[in-house]
């Protein structure tokens, strides 16, 4: 049965009635790690063949009808925002290395095997689903922010400036996609997550 906030709530105030009412200490237990299953999929990204040219960071935010991020860019004219926000999903990354020479890095959601932020998530709205995927159900949430805390990659990001705030953490058009063709993918762009298909070269 799925679990709604006021179930929650209530559920909540009965159990520290309980523990009040017990107060007996037991020591704490870690659970056992998550193992990655057979049907788990994944992205992989090369940096070594990313030109910087920001084309998957367009399309995805094309995929999940996102208005173009000026507010957040350096020059405020251009959709180039600096880092992952409530309206970003999907970023790259410029870092100078050595040599005066860049490096492309792309930050997004993990999807991680054993994830922090769906352990951290009271209600379930953060959770993986039967591919491997870190899904989020904005019905569930009730927007305390523990994802935001556990998660070590600073990924899951909260809408501050909208009425009805959301937690912007997976991408929906890599999740939907790739589930779907996760046994067959190819490189026609019909068969790919949206910002695989929109990089130039091979990254």
């Amino acid at each position: 049965m799925k679990l709604d906030r006021r179930s929650m709530l209530r559920g909540a105030l009965a159990s520290g009635a309980a523990a009040v009412a017990a107060a007996v200490p037991t020591p704490a237990q870690a659970r056992v790690a998550r193992v990655a299953d057979a049907e788990d999929v994944g992205l992989l990204y090369d940096s070594t063949e990313c030109i910087g040219c920001k084309a998957c960071v367009v399309a995805c935010r094309d995929a999940n009808n996102e208005n173009t991020n000026t507010a957040e860019s350096s020059s405020g004219l251009w959709d180039d925002p600096g880092d992952l926000s409530g309206w970003t999903r999907n970023i790259i990354k410029v870092a100078d290395i050595e040599g005066g020479k860049t490096a492309f890095l792309k930050a997004q959601c993990m999807h991680c095997t054993d994830p922090a932020c769906v352990s951290a998530c009271m209600l379930g709205a953060l959770h993986k689903d039967k591919f491997g995927i870190v899904a989020y159900d904005k019905d569930t949430c009730v927007g305390c922010r523990y994802c935001q805390v556990a998660c070590p990659f600073n990924v899951p990001k909260f809408q501050w400036s909208s009425a009805t705030p959301q937690i912007v953490s997976a991408v929906a058009s890599y999740i939907l996609r790739l589930a779907r063709t996760h046994k067959s993918i190819t490189s026609n762009s019909n068969s790919l997550q949206i910002c695989c298909a929109s990089s130039p070269p091979v990254a």
